[in-house]
């Protein structure tokens, strides 16, 4: 799961430069749901098993979401004409992925 996370945290911020710099591209959008799909079925696996599902998978899959919708952001402003002002619109999305991931380490750091 740490490893799910940091990853999704790495591509957030990856993406944000990319849109800032204005060298998104389609091309690159798989670079980013490609994490998201595998830690979907990550948490979808471990929501099988773990029963009830403990606090770390719960903030796991709120930072799921939180990617989700800083993905869908990224396909709405990378075509934006001002690449510095697309990327000022993704700065509080991946500040959320950030904060999800956070909650997760402190979920995981307690249940150890």
């Amino acid at each position: 799961m740490r490893t799910h996370t940091e990853l999704l945290v790495a591509f957030a911020r990856k993406g944000r430069d990319l849109v800032a710099t204005g060298r998104f591209t389609a091309e690159n959008l798989p670079e980013l749901t490609y994490p998201l799909e595998r830690a979907t079925a990550f948490a979808a696996e471990a929501r099988g098993r773990l029963v009830p599902p403990p606090a770390s998978l719960q903030a796991f899959e709120t930072l799921l979401a939180r990617y989700r919708a800083f993905v869908e952001l990224v396909e709405d402003v990378r075509r934006a004409p001002d690449a510095r002002e697309a990327a000022e619109r993704l700065d509080a999305s991946v500040a959320a992925v950030e904060t999800a991931a956070g909650e997760v380490h402190v979920a995981l750091d307690r249940e150890r």
